[in-house]
């Protein structure tokens, strides 16, 4: 069958090369993307709170800009105390986080207000594990070239845990303790078109496992290209936790995901 095809395909080249095809595809509305993924770590009695809220609208499947959303605002408000953050735009779209600590077991919501709509949705804090070991190896997958880290940490005891690791450069990997509960894992990922020199930063995210499943979609559906990583494209039929309160048969695209996180740095030989 795939020779045939490539038959078919080769034909056409020689008798149609000088044709040229315009196909309108077909588009859709443009919706409302929200992507928030805030972490949270102690830094040993200084903390840091970390992460972006990203603003977009669905685009034209080769659209090669993702249209940023304008004239939004957007808060965390900490549901026990009351007291509500709100966010500064840092580039048109993108929210930075600007409130000094995060507590477990406490409700945290966020309010996305655009175009007299109100989005909405309340998280928790997830723990994490620490990352305890990044060595670079010299091992391989598919390619010589490729470059091979290794990675080790601690399951969270006691407990069904998941979790989201960013190896940089928009490449993610979503983890399920099934088959490794309260034990150790080391594992190998590896790296294509790096070099001598270039530093990796590698974070350990805990998440829940709706969020899990949202990003294993998003994952497959992206083909984790790389770029602006998987959750800047919404999967096309993965529906997130984020609702609107204003209009509920018009929901958002996107996630809303709360996590204390782990990093660690490697500069590669």
């Amino acid at each position: 069958m795939r020779y045939c095809l490539l038959s078919i395909i080769t034909l056409g080249l020689f008798v149609s090369c000088e044709d040229v095809i315009n196909v309108d595809l077909p588009t859709s509305e443009s919706k409302l993307v929200i992507d928030a993924l805030i972490g949270y770590n102690e830094n040993n009695g200084n903390p840091i709170v970390a992460g972006e809220v990203r603003l977009t609208y669905t685009a034209p499947f080769l659209s090669e800009e993702i249209p940023p959303v304008l004239n939004a605002s957007v808060s965390i408000l900490d549901e026990q105390s009351g007291e509500s953050f709100q966010l500064l735009e840092s580039q048109p779209g993108v929210f930075g986080v600007n409130f000094p600590e995060l507590k477990f077991n406490r409700d945290y919501t966020l309010v996305v207000t655009h175009n007299n709509q109100v989005y909405t949705a309340t998280q928790q804090m997830q723990h994490s594990s620490i990352i305890d070991k990044v060595e670079q190896k010299d091992g391989f997958l598919f390619d010589e070239e490729e470059t091979e880290v290794e990675v080790t940490f601690m399951d969270i005891p006691g407990t069904r845990s998941y979790y989201l690791i960013s190896f940089g450069f928009g490449n993610f990997l979503v983890i399920d303790d099934e088959f490794f509960q309260d034990s150790s894992l080391t594992f190998s990922y590896f790296y294509e078109d790096v070099d001598p020199g270039d530093l990796l930063v590698i974070t350990l995210f805990g998440i829940d496992k709706e969020f899990a499943n949202y990003a294993s979609l998003a994952l497959i559906q992206s083909g984790e290209d790389g770029g602006d990583g998987p959750f800047s494209v919404p999967p096309g039929n993965v529906r997130g936790n984020i609702i609107n309160t204003s209009n509920p048969n018009n929901p958002p695209f996107g996630y809303f995901a709360i996590s204390e996180f782990d990093t660690e740095l490697l500069t590669l030989e």
